[in-house]
């Protein structure tokens, strides 16, 4: 996949889904830990945090899909992320 094409997906899904993820809280210092693995080059752990995320996402949707509804909505309402 191309980075054009990467860029234009997570656009596409700022957009759709900005209401959402602006409701989203996260721990206080999350920015700043971001920006720190961001400037120190650590790869690993910003891969790592995208594939947990995107774990997270798929176990909601398969266990959505188990209790009979078609998927989470997202309009529920959202409080912080807990560890």
């Amino acid at each position: 996949m191309s980075e054009d094409a990467i860029r234009a997906f997570l656009n596409e899904m700022r957009e759709r889904h900005a209401e959402q993820i602006d409701a989203i809280d996260l721990p206080d210092g999350t920015v700043e830990y971001i920006a720190e693995r961001v400037a120190s080059g650590d790869v690993d752990t910003l891969t790592f945090m995208l594939k947990l995320g995107y774990l997270m996402g798929l176990q909601t949707g398969y266990a959505a899909g188990r209790s009979g509804d078609e998927e989470p909505d997202g309009r529920g309402p959202v409080g912080p992320m807990q560890a």
